[in-house]
């Protein structure tokens, strides 16, 4: 497709049998320098567009990255914009708007997803943030559904204050920040699956959405899967999105 003068392009992977109208579709941005072929077999999204629950949707991102103000690579340096790149694939994907899209961002991908929530929170129906925080302008004031995921031993991404990180704040921050400005509740559940160090999350937060996040205790800058991390990053951002029980890769 053409966004302004650039032509940009996505992969598309869907079930040989037609979805259900209403299927929902996740839109998954790659980490920098990442293939999509290599996001494919990293983030495990896929299974769900076998099983006939999904489509899953990889943007190309140029220079393998993402302009998320600041930061990274040649799309930051050039000015690329993606923000308009996600508003029309959203408006090609979904064009009556009778299905939810998701987005998910991994590292610097995780990046661009929080630029998109500070500044057009609707664009998508739910937002997942994978090892990665927003930028030092970008503030989400407006109501969103969020699951930020992490790790205790992140060396890009602090947990907490006091520790070293390349975000501009640490992930229990960037959490407190999203509980006052999304006006959640006292957590719903606190629950410790497998080998997660918790997992927590509001509902009820203002007109409805709803916030979570999700922390494996190792794993440092990778995306959490199998059988290192258990469960994986994707069931467990696949149950937030429904809104179901957490429940294995199909």
């Amino acid at each position: 497709m053409k966004v302004g003068s650039l032509t940009r392009s996505y992969e598309v992977i869907a079930p040989v049998k037609a979805l259900p109208k209403t299927a929902p579709v996740i839109v998954s941005l790659a980490g920098f320098g990442a293939t999509i072929a290599s996001e494919i077999t990293r983030d495990q999204f896929t299974p769900y567009a076998a099983a006939g629950m999904a489509e899953i949707v990889y943007p190309v991102g140029l220079g393998a990255s993402w302009n998320a103000i600041g930061c990274c690579g040649y799309a930051s340096a050039h000015k690329v914009d993606d923000l308009g790149f996600m508003k029309a694939l959203v408006a090609k994907l979904d064009p009556g708007h009778t299905r939810h899209v998701y987005l998910v961002g991994y590292s610097n991908g995780a990046r661009l997803a929080y630029r998109i929530a500070c500044t057009t929170p609707g664009l998508f129906n739910a937002y997942g943030m994978v090892k990665g925080g927003p930028m030092a302008d970008c503030v989400v004031t407006k109501p969103a559904s969020i699951i930020q995921i992490a790790s205790l031993d992140d060396p890009e991404v602090a947990y907490k204050p006091g520790e070293k990180g390349r975000e501009p704040l640490p992930i229990t921050t960037e959490m407190t920040r999203l509980h006052a400005a999304l006006k959640c509740p006292a957590p719903s559940s606190v629950i410790h699956p497998g080998n997660m160090y918790a997992w927590t999350t509001w509902k009820n937060c203002a007109s409805g959405n709803r916030l979570a996040l999700a922390v494996w205790k190792d794993g440092k800058h990778s995306f959490p899967r199998p059988p290192a991390s258990d469960p994986g990053a994707a069931p467990v951002m696949w149950a937030f999105f429904t809104n179901r029980s957490l429940a294995p890769l199909p």
